[in-house]
């Protein structure tokens, strides 16, 4: 009687692990992309319908801008959504794209200088379509950290002289409220700044954050 054939573990886990990267690299799904709103890390009731309507209206692309970001590279991909156009769908189905820069405050430098390039780019295009519209939106990231980072030891110092067997060993009694929260993380909110950049003018975004424009 023939044998049963085993698999192996390693070609399963190799199997799964190019699965993965496959899945990792790949376009997102609409129905799978969180919403706006979460991804900008903004939480007021007025900015979320704002978002909400932009979302429900615009072809919308987040560009998340960190510390090693390329800057060439991003600024090719927030042109090439800007201005590529979809020759396939009918005037009425098109949508007017809007590109989001969004970054954390020790990278909105890099952002600036991005948007910045990206609207020199536009203004070198003819007539209407050099027109470049800039809206900005700030929000904030939460973050957790072990309760004892950033605590400092004191040393002790002895005063007057003191000698080691005048010394009285004792112990700092916590309080009900630290012990507590004692092993709970820290919360920390980290500022967060979104770019919008569109070609027309976004009633939406104009009204809740005020407009930056070339048009004339």
């Amino acid at each position: 009687m023939a044998s049963p054939k085993h698999t192996r573990k390693g070609d399963k886990s190799s199997d799964l692990v190019t699965k993965r990267k496959r899945a990792d690299t790949g376009p997102i799904p609409p129905n799978k992309r969180p919403r706006l709103e979460i991804s900008l890390n903004i939480s007021s009731i007025e900015d979320i319908k704002a978002l909400q309507a932009v979302e429900s209206k615009y072809e919308v692309q987040v560009h998340s801008v960190i510390s090693s970001a390329k800057i060439q590279k991003k600024v090719t991909s927030v042109l090439r959504h800007l201005t590529t156009s979809d020759n396939n769908a009918t005037a009425v189905a098109k949508k007017t794209r809007v590109s989001i820069l969004r970054a954390k405050a020790s990278d909105t430098g890099k952002l600036i200088s991005i948007a910045e390039i990206a609207k020199r780019e536009l203004e070198k295009c003819q007539d209407d379509e050099r027109l470049w519209f800039q809206y900005i939106a700030l929000g904030e990231e939460i973050r957790e950290r072990p309760r004892d980072e950033g605590n400092t030891i004191i040393e002790e110092t002895k005063l007057g002289g003191a000698s080691d067997e005048e010394e009285d060993d004792f112990e700092v009694m916590k309080t009900p409220f630290e012990r507590a929260i004692e092993g709970q993380p820290r919360l920390r909110g980290v500022p967060v700044m979104s770019l919008f950049l569109s070609r027309v003018s976004i009633e939406e975004l104009k009204k809740r954050y005020g407009e930056q424009t070339n048009s004339t």
